[in-house]
């Protein structure tokens, strides 16, 4: 890839981790392929991306520089961080460094520190020390990020045009302010639909920049996955998946000692659908040592300004990679409670434990988690309340020999897990197991896997499962068993299958989901096309979701990059299509235009983007000066 930000993990690329204040606990990520696309992101405590299964944010941008060139024997990067970007103690003299390069086409990676099969260059407790910072400039401190907007719509006939803009400022060399007035997204990536086929609801990952700047801050728990977020920031700016107006906002967000300090306060305009309102979130942790880090998070306010809410929570986590001489081991719990007067009745509590052994042969998860009928963050997000759930995991991961009737083989995964959800009253709401007889990734990258999976849930209200049918009250057992194939990803063309067949509730489901892709040589062009189908056959009916995309994208340089996302359901028999032009002129000073069709959403079956009627075409300029 050559796109900013693109998916590098097939790519030949070095990648260097900066913790500015040694803590281990978080830091700054900057990556750079051979071809010369640059990434950056953030690593975070417990953070793990939703759909790519990374601990980096690639949503963070610092002010940064890069070029390569090829050689003879290899290539030679080279990369300049502008400090001014990057938060840090002046007088602190030592910050966390690790380096890596990734060899996709033998799945080799080189570690600069941490060289064992239980290292991670992304995990912190294997960093390095980088001597000699103190000192460093900050510059001004001083950032000031106008923007110009305009705006045409045929379904409103109508042209529009806005301004605004982002102030930041660096009370402390550790500890900055951020401003922000009549907030835009309108370049903020289209989010791409998926099938549900579940009665809960799925968390859609944050696209918007000025929440995505010190997301990692706010970041809470560990391994509670989609279950329970506390602060999820697509509440803010969207009631009812509409879009209302952020007038105002403004943020803290450093380090000060051992603490690591996040506010959040936004002002949001009225609307027909949401009175004005004001909506604040607080985090704080304390790192006790490198080790044990404890924090608290609080939110106030609800997104549609009416009736009060407050969630108050704790979080600690302690990790270490030298259990037995070079092993992993992270524990940790949390609790939480709600108020305001317009809870749902019972108990506003929550609280879990996890116990976490991610090594290389042996992996082990155990966890435990209590979710009240009244724990309602109005600000956040939690999938099944009223439940007590428990998780255990256990994968069995060996390499065969070098030389042998398996060494075509790299690595087996022998993987079981169990999930048990029961009601506050202890009746049984779901119990869920897989297990994967056949699971490994072979020496030339391909990966295939099966997997067993018998359920047994319990329907508590109907719900709509594919267009036309519901699935009534009442207790299922079934196992819908899943087929996985991928063929190597650091081929220029990449196909994935993966194929489930077998009961689900009340009927029978078959879902296929197959992707192809592409990259040019030199990565200038991309292309995937991607296809799910669901066909459920039950007493009550039949019917069939069906979602196809294709995205296209041409990089004439790292910096200038056109890309188009298509998409297609039967539910809304829509086609929608968002074509966007990212033109990167400096590190703070970018240009966008943006052109959206017929932009569709259904939150029973679908998630995705929001509906936009015919056709808009954005065009925004953001000058940052510093």
């Amino acid at each position: 890839t050559l796109k900013r930000d693109g998916d590098q993990s097939n790519d030949d690329n070095v990648m260097i981790v900066l913790d500015t204040f040694d803590q281990k606990k978080l830091a700054y990520v900057f990556q750079v392929n051979a071809g010369g696309a640059m990434a950056d992101g953030l690593i975070s405590p417990g953070y793990v991306n939703p759909n790519t299964g990374s601990p980096v944010d690639y949503s963070w941008n610092g002010y940064w520089k890069a070029a390569v060139k090829r050689t003879a024997t290899g290539w030679i990067a080279e990369i300049a961080i502008d400090t001014q970007s990057l938060q840090y103690n002046r007088s602190h003299a030592a910050w966390g460094l690790n380096i890596s390069r990734y060899v996709p086409r033998d799945q080799l990676t080189l570690a600069w520190s941490g060289i064992n099969l239980n290292a991670s260059v992304t995990n912190l407790q294997w960093e390095g020390t980088l001597t000699g910072m103190e000192n460093l400039s900050q510059g001004t401190g001083l950032e000031f990020d106008p923007y110009m907007l305009t705006e045409y719509s045929n379904a409103r006939h109508n042209a529009s045009s806005r301004a605004g803009f982002d102030l930041k400022y660096n009370l402390t060399p550790g500890l900055a302010g951020l401003l922000t007035y009549h907030t835009d997204f309108s370049e903020a990536a289209v989010n791409a639909q998926q099938v549900i086929v579940s009665p809960f609801q799925q968390a859609i990952p944050e696209t918007r920049a000025f929440f995505l700047d010190g997301a990692n801050i706010f970041s809470f728990g560990h391994n509670l996955g989609q279950n329970f977020i506390p602060f999820y920031s697509r509440n803010i700016g969207l009631v009812n998946n509409t879009p209302v107006p952020l007038n105002e906002g403004a943020k803290v967000l450093g380090h000060v000692d051992g603490w690591t300090l996040g506010m959040l306060d936004t002002q949001m305009g009225s609307t027909p659908i949401s009175n004005a309102t004001n909506l604040l979130v607080g985090r704080a942790s304390y790192n006790i040592n490198k080790q044990w880090r404890m924090g608290m998070l609080i939110t106030r306010g609800t997104p549609t300004g009416h009736g009060t809410n407050m969630l108050t929570s704790f979080d600690s986590t302690w990790s270490t990679s030298t259990l037995d001489g070079d092993k992993n081991l992270n524990v940790s719990g949390w609790g939480a409670h709600s108020s305001g007067n317009d809870l749902p009745t019972g108990t506003a509590n929550g609280y879990g434990l996890d116990v976490e052994y991610p090594n290389n042969l042996w992996y082990a998860d155990l966890n435990y988690n209590y979710y009240g009928n009244a724990l309602d963050p109005a600000l956040g997000f939690i999938q099944r309340p009223g439940t007590r759930q428990t998780y255990v995991q256990l994968i069995y991961q060996p390499r065969p020999a070098s030389h042998g009737r398996l060494s075509w083989i790299r690595q087996f995964f022998f993987n079981g897990n169990f999930q048990y959800v029961t009601g506050l009253n202890g009746r049984l709401q779901s119990e869920d197991w897989q297990f994967t007889p056949i699971n490994f990734i072979t020496q030339t990258g391909w990966m295939v896997s099966t997997w067993l999976c018998p359920s047994y849930e319990v329907v508590t209200s109907p719900y709509e499962i594919v267009p036309g049918v519901s699935v009534p009250l009442g207790k299922y057992h079934f196992s819908l068993d899943t087929l996985n194939i991928n063929t190597p990803e650091s081929a220029a063309w990449v196909f994935s299958l993966q194929a489930k067949v077998g009961g689900l509730y009340n009927g029978t489901a078959r879902v296929v989901n197959t992707s192809l892709s592409w990259s040019a040589p030199g990565g200038h062009f991309t292309a995937a096309a991607s296809s799910g189908v669901t066909w459920f056959r039950s007493l009550q009916g039949n019917g069939i979701v069906r979602v196809a995309g294709l995205d296209l994208g041409y990089s004439f340089t790292p910096d200038l990059t056109l890309s188009t996302l298509t998409q297609y359901n039967n539910i809304s028999r829509n086609t929608s299509t968002s074509m966007r032009l990212d033109w990167i002129i400096q590190p703070n000073r970018n240009l966008y235009v943006v052109w959206n069709h017929g932009l569709t959403l259904n939150p029973e079956l679908l998630q995705g983007q929001q509906v936009i009627s015919g056709n808009t075409i954005t065009v925004k300029l953001l000058w940052g000066l510093f």
